[in-house]
């Protein structure tokens, strides 16, 4: 051999895991980041007590030590089984909307939104109908408005790429005459 090893294999639950040679590189894997201490006037949150299992003879509830009565600990989150009472969700108000039908099964649309803050965010949407089952699966993307700004220059570094690249002749003739056939041909029938 020429000094070229095999790519290592992943090991299968059945056999031990292998241990790299000398000639292998070790892999680190970063440690996990350390807790973030609390800010000045953020409360610490409590510490869970750890949990353990009632020896044979310990009842489960012990009752409560003799002293001065306390006042019951308002509990840290609601009970489950309780409904939340609060105002139905409204759909985002639509500031400005466009949109257009592709040559084959898709339409594209853009809409400006405002959030629920006041915030503005776009939406774009690309709708492609399924041919056997005549249901529109529908692709979303959300741009919200911290990100405007560079979305739109990636966006017009896209743009100017493309009208310095254009699709080849022959690609867009072969393209056209696929829509072409597509288009004469009788459309399936409904289910």
């Amino acid at each position: 051999m020429s000094g070229t090893s095999a790519p290592a294999r992943r090991p299968s639950p059945s056999t031990p895991a292998r241990q790299p040679s000398q000639n292998e590189p070790t892999i680190k894997r970063p440690a996990s980041p350390p807790p973030r201490p609390p800010l000045q006037n953020e409360p610490t949150p409590p510490r869970p007590a750890p949990a353990r299992a009632p020896l044979q003879n310990e009842p489960t509830a012990k009752p409560p030590a003799p002293g001065p009565a306390r006042a019951p600990q308002a509990a840290s989150r609601p009970a489950q089984n309780k409904p939340t009472a609060g105002p139905a969700r409204t759909e985002p108000k639509i500031l400005f909307q466009t949109f257009f039908k592709s040559v084959g099964p898709r339409t594209y649309a853009a809409q400006v939104k405002e959030a629920g803050n006041g915030n503005p965010f776009l939406v774009l949407t690309e709708g492609k109908r399924d041919d056997k089952t005549g249901e529109v699966r529908k692709s979303r993307l959300f741009i919200f408005s911290e990100d405007f700004t560079p979305f739109f220059r990636m966006l017009h570094e896209t743009a100017q790429y493309l009208r310095s690249n254009p699709v080849p002749d022959e690609v867009k003739k072969k393209r056209q005459r696929y829509w072409d056939k597509k288009a004469a041909e009788p459309p399936p029938p409904a289910a």
